[in-house]
C-alpha cells in the first residue's frame, strides 16, 4: 500500500444528553493511502458522518472521543491547538458536504468565496487569487469560469454549486478530501461529472479521498476500497468490487439487494428490504389496465412557463392515464419540478392549461373546486421542510382529513390511525413530533398526509433521493401497495434512473423544458433513444467510464434556435440548428424529438 495519509485505529464516539451517553461509533479502524479512495457506506445513523467529523475535528462539545490513533500524515491530530487545526483545514484536509447551497455564503460571489480560501492560506494578491479561482473552476469542468466567478450561489444550479464547493475544497491541493454525501441531490450526469473530477484529482494531484455515501453505485464506481458500517461498527471491508460482487456479511447483502437494477421493474417483484424494515405484502405488481380501458387522469396542453426572461417550459404536452405511474427524468434545471407545481396548481403557467379527468382546472390551486384540490396531492423531496416541526404527526395528518375529506374530530382521529398503519407506522407515531422520527419515517408520514383526502393523483417530486437504499426500498414498495389498493395515478419525478425504471409504466425525458422522448419504460430503456436519453442512461450505468461523459456534460450550449440539444449532440448537423424537431413515432407510440431519429438505433 502507498504511504498512509490517514490512519484511524479503534475510534469510538459517544454523545451526551439527558438520557446519558449514547454510543455512535464503536472501535472503527481504517487507513487511506496516498491517492487512494475509500468509500464509507451505511444507513443513516450508522455513524458515517461522526467518523468524518472526528477526522476533521468538528465534533460538538457534547461528544466524547476515544481512539488508539487518529493520525494525518503520521501526525496525531487530537492534541492540535485551535490555530493549528485552522491551518490544517482547507490547506491539507478539506471537506465537501451534502447540501451545496448551504455550504456557500449567499451574500458573496463565487469568485470571492474561492479567493478568500486562497488568500487565507497563501500570500497572494487579489488579482492572482482571482486568476487561480478561474483555473480551479476550469479544473472542475465549469464552462466560462470568468463569468461564474461574478455570480452568486442562487444564480447557479445545484450541480454548479457543488462544483464550486469542490473548487474551494481543492484550492490548495489538499492531501485528503472528505466528501460527505456529495451527490445525494444531483442528477446522474452531474454525478458522473463529480466522479470524473475525483478521478482527475487522484491521478494528477495524488489526492486521497474519503467518500461517505449511502449510494452504493457511486462508491462502486469511484472507490478502490469500501468499509460498510452498521450501528457504529464496520461489519465488512475490502476491495470495493469484491465486496459488492461477493458480499460476506448479511447486512451488506441486504443493502445491495435493496438497490433497483436497471433491468428490474415492479412487474418482476418487490424490492428487498433490510431486516430492520417493516415488511408489507409480497409479490409483483400487476400490469395496469389496457390503455383503452383507462381514463386520462392528467392532460397538459401546450404548457409553457418562464421566470422573467428565462423560459423553463416550452409547449409541453403531457398525458397520464388513471392508475399508471408516469416517470419524469432529466437533469437539474430541465423544468421537472416546475411542471409538477403547475399540475398541482402551486405554479401558474405562462401559457397552456391542465385537465384533470377531462375537465380543465383553474391554474391556481386556491381557485380550484374543493374536489379538484382533494384529487391532486404532492409529496416533496424533503419532509423536513414540509412537516411543521411544532405540530404532532396526528395533527399534521388530521388537518387535510377535516378540510378535504370533511371528517369530524373523532372520525379524523380514527382515520389518522388507519393512515399511519397503511404506511407502516405505529399508532403512537401520532403523538410524536417530526424531529423524533427518522428520515424514512418522516417521509412515510408525509405520504400518509398526501393520501389523507383519498386523492386520485399524487405528484412525487424526488420522494426518495435523500433516503438510504433500504428505506428507499420500503417507501417504493409502500407507494406501489397504495397504488394497487386505490388505483392512484402517480407523476413520479426522480434523477435516479434505477428508481424510475422500477416504478414507472411510462417515462418522459425532459431537456431544457422540452419533452424529447416519451414511451413505455421498456421502450425508453431498450431504445432506440434520443441522444440526450442515451447520455443519461450511460451516466447511470455501472460500467460507464466517467471520463467519456465528461466532455459531453461540460459542453457549452450555444444554440438559441433549432434543437436545444444540438450543442451537445454527437449526431448534430448544421440543419439541426435551424428548427426545433417535432416528436416522431419510432414505433408503438414511442416518441422521439430528433431530426436524425432514423440514425438513433
Amino acid at each position: 500500500m502507498s504511504p498512509s495519509v490517514l490512519n484511524v485505529e479503534k475510534l469510538s464516539i459517544a454523545y451526551g444528553g439527558k438520557r446519558g451517553w449514547q454510543s455512535a461509533v464503536n472501535g472503527v479502524s481504517l487507513a487511506i493511502g496516498q491517492g487512494e479512495a475509500l468509500g464509507l457506506v451505511g444507513e443513516s445513523g450508522s455513524g458515517k458522518s461522526s467518523v468524518a467529523m472526528a477526522i476533521l475535528r468538528y465534533l460538538p462539545g457534547n461528544a466524547r472521543l476515544a481512539a488508539s490513533a487518529l493520525e494525518f500524515q503520521g501526525r496525531e491530530i487530537r492534541g492540535l491547538s485551535g490555530e493549528e487545526l485552522r491551518g490544517l483545514r482547507g490547506d491539507r484536509i478539506a471537506a465537501v458536504y451534502q447540501h451545496p447551497g448551504a455550504a456557500l455564503s449567499p451574500a458573496m460571489t463565487i469568485g470571492r468565496q474561492i479567493g478568500e480560501t486562497i488568500m487565507r492560506h497563501r500570500p497572494v494578491r487579489h488579482e492572482e487569487a482571482r486568476w487561480r479561482s478561474a483555473e480551479l473552476l476550469r479544473r472542475v469542468r465549469v464552462a466560462n469560469p470568468e463569468r461564474v466567478l461574478d455570480l452568486y450561489p442562487h444564480e447557479l444550479s445545484g450541480g454548479m454549486q457543488q462544483r464550486a464547493n469542490i473548487a474551494i475544497a481543492i484550492a490548495l491541493d489538499p492531501a485528503l478530501l472528505v466528501l460527505d454525501e456529495p451527490t445525494t441531490a444531483l442528477d446522474a450526469s452531474v454525478q458522473s461529472e463529480v466522479i470524473a473530477i475525483l478521478d482527475d484529482l487522484r491521478r494528477d494531484h495524488k489526492t486521497s479521498i474519503l467518500l461517505i455515501s449511502h449510494d452504493i453505485n457511486l462508491i462502486r464506481r469511484s472507490c478502490d476500497r469500501v468499509a460498510v458500517m452498521q450501528s457504529g461498527a464496520v461489519v465488512e471491508s475490502g476491495d470495493a468490487r469484491d465486496v459488492f460482487e461477493n458480499p460476506a456479511h448479511a447486512y451488506t447483502k441486504a443493502l445491495i439487494a435493496s438497490i433497483p437494477a436497471l433491468n428490474f421493474t415492479k412487474r418482476d417483484g418487490r424490492l428487498a428490504e433490510t431486516v430492520t424494515a417493516v415488511r408489507g405484502r409480497t409479490g409483483a405488481i400487476p400490469a395496469p389496465a389496457a390503455p383503452s380501458d383507462r381514463q386520462v387522469a392528467i392532460a397538459g396542453k401546450k404548457i409553457s412557463h418562464s421566470f422573467g426572461d428565462q423560459a423553463v417550459l416550452h409547449k409541453v404536452e403531457l398525458r397520464i392515464e388513471q392508475g399508471e405511474t408516469f416517470g419524469l427524468i432529466g437533469e437539474s434545471g430541465s423544468g421537472k419540478s416546475t411542471l409538477a407545481r403547475i399540475v398541482t396548481g402551486l405554479q401558474t403557467p405562462s401559457q397552456g392549461s391542465v385537465e384533470l379527468f377531462g375537465r380543465t382546472v383553474a391554474p391556481r390551486a386556491e381557485k380550484r373546486a374543493p374536489g379538484e384540490r382533494r384529487d391532486v396531492q404532492m409529496v416533496f423531496q424533503s419532509p423536513d421542510r414540509t412537516l411543521n416541526p411544532r405540530h404532532r404527526i396526528g395533527r399534521i395528518i388530521s388537518r387535510p382529513l377535516r378540510r378535504l375529506a370533511g371528517l369530524g374530530r373523532s372520525d379524523a382521529k380514527t382515520r389518522v390511525a388507519e393512515l399511519l398503519r397503511s404506511v407502516r407506522l405505529a399508532d403512537t407515531t401520532a403523538e410524536q413530533k417530526p424531529r423524533s422520527l427518522s428520515g424514512g419515517q418522516r417521509q412515510r408520514a408525509a405520504i400518509a398526509r398526501a393520501f389523507a383526502g383519498a386523492p386520485k393523483v399524487v405528484v412525487l417530486d424526488e420522494p426518495t433521493s435523500a433516503l438510504d437504499v433500504s428505506v428507499q426500498a420500503t417507501v417504493l414498495n409502500l407507494l406501489n401497495d397504495l397504488q394497487r389498493d386505490r388505483n392512484t395515478t402517480y407523476l413520479f419525478i426522480s434523477h435516479d434512473l434505477r428508481v424510475v425504471r422500477y416504478m414507472a409504466d411510462r417515462i418522459g425525458v425532459l431537456y431544457r423544458g422540452r419533452l424529447v422522448e416519451t414511451g413505455t419504460s421498456e421502450q425508453v430503456f431498450r431504445g432506440p433513444n434520443h441522444p440526450y436519453t442515451k447520455l443519461l442512461l450511460a451516466a447511470s450505468s455501472d460500467e460507464a467510464p466517467a471520463a467519456s461523459a465528461r466532455a459531453e456534460i461540460a459542453a457549452e450550449i450555444t444554440s438559441n434556435s433549432g434543437c436545444a440539444f444540438a450543442g451537445r449532440c454527437p449526431l448534430a448537423q448544421p440543419g439541426c440548428l435551424k428548427a426545433e424537431p417535432p416528436a416522431a413515432d419510432v414505433g408503438d407510440g414511442h416518441l422521439i424529438a430528433c431530426w436524425r431519429h432514423s440514425e438513433l438505433s
